[in-house]
């Protein structure tokens, strides 16, 4: 969830079922599940300092009443035919008075009762399937009640700069993922370039004099490098004070794998939360081709590297690839999601925005979910770490 200025407010947490969610709910599964979300996962595990947007359901209000987290680290949400159902009113009422933030959803259209806006902090219209004028007087209704209005399912750039003209205030969807084609954009460290050096030298088996010549080269890279190396994250009793001695430390293997991280990553126009998402889904996809015989596991974790790379550079992903010694199939795994390492890079990426029903996510129903938790982690760590 973003704000105008594309500051991260908080994430919409999707949850289910280790089968997609296709098994029926028990009685009492769904509150079990909400609650090993909460206890079990963790939330600030999930969302880190900001607000975790979870959905409620009628069964949940009913049982919980008061759900076992602070206010002020949720928003709870409610669909709209619960919103209406009288028997929830007074659980809704209390949760407000408890100073619970409710946000409202999956709306019928347009016509909102002020009645029922007065309860929801935050009202979410679905522009990818609402038309322009009805997404305009939606606002109008929502900003009259003070509410703050979310345009969820933008897919584009323009898409977000048409839900800001239009008066919404928060946002959500996959344009944040996407890149923004600026007339101008520094490319941080000389990404491309060194992009294409590491990953030559990856393939041909990481030789450390090379790597030492293709950092040295770079003045951003090199600095970056060694403190790095230096800061608190190592925890160094004497300082690394040349090139040759922090490749040394981190092998080859390191070192080019930190190289293809700064090199996308490391620029400060890159939003910190992008990062943790190119980072995260490297790493899963590495965690998941462990299991697998058809793709290594640093090909994936460069993939996944990769798959964000148009959105962090905001240059075209072929473009990016073209400058890149990438195998075919590689290649093609990251434009067409096709063969072994495609169907990987699909599952993960399917996981990530909750399509926990998607057959790439189902084949993978055993370790995708530890690998996510395992790859956030990690990713969070090494932001950072390079940000030290």
């Amino acid at each position: 969830m973003l704000d105008a200025q594309r500051r991260v407010t908080g994430y919409r947490v999707a949850y289910a079922t280790g089968d997609g969610g296709r098994s029926p709910a028990s009685e009492g599964a769904d509150t079990r599940l909400f609650g090993d979300v909460i206890s079990v996962v963790g939330l600030e595990e999930l969302v880190g300092e900001t607000l975790a947007h979870l959905p409620i359901s009628r069964r949940l209000l009913l049982t919980l009443g008061v759900p076992p987290v602070r206010p002020d680290q949720v928003v709870l949400r409610v669909t709209f035919e619960h919103a209406c159902d009288p028997e929830l009113r007074l659980v809704l009422e209390a949760l407000a008075g408890r100073g619970y933030s409710l946000s409202l959803y999956d709306l019928p259209g347009p016509a909102l009762e002020p009645d029922l806006l007065g309860l929801f902090g935050i009202v979410e219209v679905d522009c990818a399937r609402w038309e322009s004028s009805d997404r305009r007087a939606a606002v109008r209704t929502i900003l009259d009640e003070r509410a703050a209005p979310l345009a969820v399912g933008l897919q584009s750039e323009e898409a977000f700069q048409d839900a800001c003209e239009i008066g919404f205030e928060l946002f959500a969807g996959s344009f944040y993922s996407s890149p923004r084609h600026t007339e101008v954009r520094n490319v941080p460290v000389g990404a491309l370039g060194t992009l294409a050096a590491v990953a030559q030298m990856q393939g041909a088996g990481g030789d450390i004099d090379e790597l030492v010549k293709v950092i040295d080269r770079d003045l951003g890279l090199s600095v970056k490098l060694l403190r790095y190396i230096n800061s608190a994250y190592f925890g160094m009793r004497s300082q690394i004070t040349s090139i040759r001695q922090a490749v040394m430390m981190l092998g080859s293997r390191g070192v080019s794998r930190w190289a293809m991280m700064v090199a996308l990553t490391g620029g400060t126009a890159a939003p910190p939360e992008l990062s943790v998402m190119a980072l995260t889904r490297a790493r899963m996809c590495e965690v998941l081709a462990s299991a697998r015989s058809e793709v290594a596991g640093d090909e994936m974790f460069l993939i996944g590297l990769l798959s964000l790379a148009d959105a962090l550079l905001d240059v075209p992903l072929a473009v990016v690839l073209d400058e890149l010694p990438l195998a075919d199939h590689l290649a093609a795994a990251l434009l067409e999601r096709s063969g072994p390492a495609g169907a990987i890079l699909d599952a993960v990426i399917s996981y990530e925005v909750g399509s926990f029903e998607a057959s790439s996510v189902q084949a993978h129903r055993g370790t995708v979910a530890d690998a996510y938790l395992d790859g956030l982690r990690w990713a969070r760590e090494s932001v950072r770490g390079m940000a030290d």
